[in-house]
């Protein structure tokens, strides 16, 4: 019976520390060029009423889907135990927090331009606590995240160049 207690100790010890060498901090990154304006882009961005028509993210929320988003003002959408806020509006610069039930995280959207275009990045930072099994979620943030912000972005790139919002 020692030994049994003694392996699960030891074995629960090997596992923390192995999940303790993953990173605390991760991000999630997307680049688009898009062919308008930066302050077209600007306005997409930075008023959170226009993210409906192209943020994917926002549309597929972890929240239950017959729950529609509340756009309060252009500085906040709340859905369910989700909400996003924007912090910071810079002509170059959207910063916005991202909060759930537990956690929560930043968005920043850097514009620059290049050659008559401008590209956006886009960039989620996370900070993962220390459970296990927060830490092993984190792996797969990539792989759920990246696809729709990719999918927002380039949303938001037809929307812009099309002329439709």
């Amino acid at each position: 019976m020692k030994l049994i207690i003694g392996s699960i100790i030891i074995f629960s010890l090997v596992i923390l520390f192995l999940f303790a060498l993953f990173p605390t901090d991760i991000s999630v990154s997307r680049v688009v060029q898009i062919r308008s304006s930066r302050s077209q882009v600007h306005k997409k961005i930075a008023d959170l009423r226009e993210w409906k028509t192209w943020n994917e993210i926002l549309n597929n929320s972890f929240e239950s889907k017959l729950e529609t988003p509340v756009i309060t003002d252009s500085m906040r959408i709340s859905k369910g135990y989700f909400s996003i806020d924007l912090l910071k509006d810079l002509p170059d610069t959207v910063i916005t927090k991202w909060q759930n039930k537990e956690n929560s995280f930043t968005g920043n959207f850097a514009l620059s331009e290049m050659n008559g275009q401008v590209i956006v990045d886009w960039t989620l930072h996370f900070h993962i606590k220390w459970y296990p099994w927060d830490k092993l979620a984190s792996m797969f943030y990539e792989k759920k995240i990246g696809p729709l912000m990719e999918q927002s972005l380039i949303n938001l790139q037809k929307e812009l160049e099309t002329g439709e919002g």
